[in-house]
């Protein structure tokens, strides 16, 4: 098969992600999001990792955006996406305050280049690939697609129109159609239809026939919704570049043939491409990597029903399950100290240590309260006083419902475990069932 489709998503992947680093750079994120701040909320497992000081991490940024410059070019495209992928897990493993739905996409997608037969520089007239590497890279943009319309699947989405009610509120100062986004009936409208094109999207992708309108809806969508929220970063960007991996494996040459003709060139040689050599078939190791990689890729964004209560209140399994602009919370906490040996209590109010980007996260996030609740007291250690009970008062206002106290103030948080087991200090939800 050939693999002109594969180079053209090598070359749309690496231009991606080396404007996610670029990104980071120019907006000030590297020293404001990774070395400024004196604590990072971090991964289960991953407590070890840390920035290097602001110049160190300045060329962790600059490697990335090299390697994904040579992944674009075609110059060792293994070794630049492993290089890549491997700093920018490092970057984004720094503070779980930073994560983006797009960033575990890149990451994915970045592990994928590794391992598939994607041709490098000069190679694509050559080199014929199997088709379920193309295939694997749909499934891979599908699984996106199709859990974020399953997300909204849901009666405050669906009825509520919330949270894009309160999203688009926000935005009535916009020109001609500011004054329209306020309305109710707009935010219903407006879930209703994307709920629909997520859910559908793929399918009319994957259909000859329906493939040029469905692309097309696929840039107005995601160029609409970057537009109206720009705090979803480069994610429009990504799978507006990406998405033509549906198209037929052959529609650069295809593409480039039309350029040629419209330009008044000879097609000549252009109008053929030679066949490409036939792939071997996948032998059993590779087919079951296949299918564990889509095992995992489906049961991890599923894992949140293994655990009790609603995922967008407890956020256990939320991460990594492809909810997006799914979820608008906002909260308010404070900490309790108590010395256990002289029944002392002092408030900790968090934005004294903590950035405001990580206060906005760990207020409506029940493991990063844990988390700090434990830092707090592990501080108190440090200095050598005895190791304080830490409790807090959450309260979180969720689809612009009045708050609701989130955290049990009576659970000692210093000690509950920090894991990937139900917790057991979280308040029932006030969402609708």
């Amino acid at each position: 098969m050939s693999g002109a489709s594969l180079v053209a998503f090598r070359v749309a992947f690496g231009g991606c992600a080396a404007i996610v680093a670029l990104r980071f750079v120019a907006h000030g994120w590297v020293e404001r999001l990774l070395v400024a701040p004196g604590y990072h909320f971090t991964y289960p497992g991953l407590g070890w990792v840390r920035p290097l000081p602001l110049a160190g991490m300045y060329g962790v940024y600059a490697v990335m955006v090299l390697a994904a410059l040579s992944l674009a070019i075609g110059w060792r495209p293994r070794v630049a996406a492993a290089v890549f992928t491997l700093l920018f897990v490092y970057a984004e493993s720094i503070d779980v305050a930073t994560y983006l739905n797009h960033y575990e996409l890149v990451t994915l997608l970045g592990v994928l280049c590794v391992v598939l037969p994607i041709p490098g520089r000069g190679r694509a007239r050559r080199d014929g690939v199997p088709m379920w590497s193309v295939w694997l890279l749909r499934f891979q943009l599908g699984v996106v697609y199709v859990f974020a319309g399953l997300g909204k699947v849901d009666l405050d989405w669906l009825l509520r129109g919330e949270p894009l009610h309160t999203w688009l509120a926000g935005r009535t100062d916009l020109p001609v159609i500011g004054p329209w986004l306020g309305a109710g009936w707009l935010a219903i409208l407006l879930s209703w239809a994307g709920a629909i094109f997520d859910l559908t999207i793929v399918v009319f992708l994957l259909r000859r026939r329906t493939r040029p309108f469905a692309y097309g809806a696929v840039v107005a969508f995601h160029l609409v919704t970057g537009w109206l929220f720009p705090g979803i970063g480069a994610f429009p960007l990504v799978m507006i570049a990406l998405t033509p991996i549906f198209f037929e494996p052959t529609w650069p040459t295809m593409l480039w043939v039309r350029v040629r003709r419209s330009a008044g060139r000879a097609a000549g040689d252009g109008q053929r491409s030679p066949v490409a050599p036939r792939s071997r078939p996948t032998s059993r190791l590779g087919a079951i990597a296949i299918a564990a990689w889509m095992i995992v890729q489906v049961v991890v964004p599923l894992r949140h029903l293994a655990y009790p209560g609603d995922v967008r209140w407890t956020e256990e399994g939320y991460r990594w399950s492809w909810r997006v602009l799914l979820t608008e919370k906002e909260g308010a906490t404070r900490f309790v100290s108590t010395d256990p040996t002289t029944g002392r209590t002092r408030t900790v109010w968090p934005d004294a240590e903590l950035a405001p980007f990580q206060e906005r996260a760990m207020s409506t996030r029940p493991d990063l309260i844990r988390q700090y609740a434990r830092h707090l007291a592990d501080v108190a250690v440090e200095h050598g006083e005895a190791r304080p009970e830490v409790r807090v008062d959450a309260w979180v206002s969720i689809g612009g419902r009045p708050r609701q106290r989130l955290i049990d103030p009576r659970i000692d948080l210093a000690d509950e475990p920090l894991g990937l087991w139900p917790a057991r200090d979280i308040e029932p939800s006030p969402l609708s069932r």
